[in-house]
C-alpha cells in the first residue's frame, strides 16, 4: 500500500447507485471521496461511462444528462484523473470489466471498489480464473462499497496516523 490517501477505482455502477440514491451505501462512499477521505480515481474512459448512464439506466431513475452532467461538476475536482491507461489486463470472463483493472494499475490503486460479480471474483480463490490476477496483482483488492466504508470507519477510529 502507498503512504498518503487510499486510492480507489470506483466501477460506474457505484456512480449510479449514487445518482439513483445519494443517502445510500455508494453515496455515503463517494461523498467521503469527495470530502479527501480516500481518492476517487477515474480516467476518461470511465467519464465516459458515467456520461452515458442516462441512455443506460430505466427511466423511472430520472437520471438525465443535466444531473450527470451537475453531478460530475462536483465530483470530479475531488477525483484524481489518469488520462493515459496503458492495457494491461484481459478479464478472462468479462472483457468490459478489464479497464477497471488497468485503471487501478496505471494510478497504483490499492482498491477497485464494486458490485461486479465478475470483479468480485477475481480476488476469490475458489475461482480458477483468478489466478492470474492475483498472482499478477498481488496488493490490488477488489471489494464491495461497505467494505470501503468499513475500512474508512476503521482508519477514521484508529486515529490520524492509521490509513486503510
Amino acid at each position: 500500500m502507498s503512504d498518503g490517501p487510499l486510492h480507489a477505482v470506483l466501477d460506474c455502477m457505484v456512480f449510479a447507485q449514487t445518482l439513483i440514491n445519494p443517502r445510500g451505501p455508494a453515496g455515503e462512499c463517494i461523498e467521503r471521496g469527495s470530502r479527501g477521505e480516500f481518492l476517487i480515481v477515474v480516467s476518461p474512459a470511465i467519464v465516459t461511462e458515467i456520461l452515458e448512464l442516462p441512455r443506460k439506466l430505466p427511466s423511472k431513475f430520472a437520471i438525465t444528462d443535466d444531473k450527470i452532467n451537475a453531478f460530475m461538476s462536483e465530483l470530479l475536482p475531488s477525483c484524481v484523473v489518469v488520462h493515459q491507461v496503458p492495457h494491461v489486463f484481459d478479464h478472462p470472463i468479462d472483457p468490459d470489466d478489464s479497464p477497471y483493472v488497468d485503471l487501478a494499475i496505471a494510478a497504483s490503486a490499492e482498491l477497485i471498489v464494486s458490485r461486479d460479480r465478475h470483479l468480485l471474483g477475481l480476488n476469490d480463490p475458489r475461482k480458477p480464473w483468478s489466478a492470474d490476477f492475483r498472482s499478477r496483482f498481488p496488493s490490488l483488492r477488489i471489494i464491495v462499497v461497505e467494505e470501503l466504508l468499513h475500512l474508512l470507519k476503521n482508519a477514521r477510529d484508529a486515529g490520524p496516523a492509521a490509513s486503510p
